[in-house]
């Protein structure tokens, strides 16, 4: 959890008054919670938090943070509910309205997502997460025209926070800004040099352009950083052999193969003929 976040939820926590002995219980059943999750203890945070829920049924942060917890637990769709109920508590907590967001969109469910997302962004403008998080989901439904001013702002406000930058850049690639998508990644490189998603969405960029040369330089460092980066050795091997470097696309083709094995099997037949034709030996 962030900072802010905690923060935040630690405000939600202030009692104003002792009105009754089970306000006094839920409070503590709260903090409890805040604290096993600041801990990692999930279970025991989860289950402070619903004693603290059964004791004061509308309590608002330990609906979000029961939420939070949840979703840290990879269960967004038990989450949902928490966020939900928060939301009706507290109409205008950005941070209920960002994460239901992020669970809407874990689930597929990206319309929802983005309305919730547009909220938070309402509601916090210069929060960097929610601007990244609603331009993704705007890039995914190809709807550049919004993603962008998103991703941009999010960069502006963070430009050293690589995730808002490499969302950024892939959108601007995806948009056919191609110089500024390769601007964008170098940036992101500067910031993790051993990334070799990074490396391997630069290679993209440089085949998408057809700087050949620099893309095999690209997805070779990509490989090198992450040797089992499958995506990264199948375009390197498609580069090398457009390249006539045959036997190292060989090469490159059979990692590919190693790696992904039987779960893409009409891809793979067509990588072994592609090897084939190369005059080598598929694995």
């Amino acid at each position: 959890m962030s900072r802010k976040l905690l923060r935040c939820l630690v405000l939600f926590s202030v009692v104003m008054a002792p009105v009754a002995a089970w306000a006094d219980e839920a409070a503590a059943q709260y903090q409890k919670g805040l604290q096993f999750m600041q801990l990692g203890k999930l279970d025991d945070a989860q289950a402070a938090l619903e004693e603290a829920l059964k004791l004061r049924p509308n309590y608002a942060a330990a609906e979000l943070t029961l939420g939070n917890v949840l979703r840290k637990k990879k269960q967004c769709d038990k989450a949902v509910p928490h966020y939900e109920a928060a939301i009706r508590l507290q109409p205008d907590d950005n941070f209920a309205h960002g994460n239901l967001g992020f669970c809407y969109a874990s689930a597929n469910r990206d319309a929802d997502g983005i309305r919730m997302l547009v909220r938070a962004t309402e509601l916090a403008p210069n929060e960097v997460q929610w601007r990244s998080s609603l331009g993704a989901l705007y890039r995914r439904a190809k709807q550049f025209d919004k993603a962008l001013p998103h991703l941009e702002k999010a960069v502006q406000l963070d430009p050293n926070n690589p995730d808002a930058l490499r969302n950024y850049a892939v959108a601007l690639r995806q948009a056919k800004n191609l110089d500024k998508a390769a601007e964008v990644t170098q940036q992101a490189i500067r910031l993790l040099p051993n990334d070799s998603n990074l490396r391997f969405d630069l290679g993209v960029i440089y085949r998408v352009q057809g700087k050949t040369t620099e893309a095999i330089a690209a997805y070779r460092e990509a490989v090198k950083m992450d040797d089992k980066n499958a995506e990264a050795w199948y375009d390197l091997g498609v580069l090398l052999a457009q390249d006539r470097q045959k036997q190292e696309a060989i090469e490159a083709f059979n990692k590919y193969i190693d790696l992904v094995g039987n779960k893409n099997s009409t891809q793979v037949e067509g990588v072994r003929q592609q090897i084939r034709g190369l005059g080598g030996t598929a694995h």
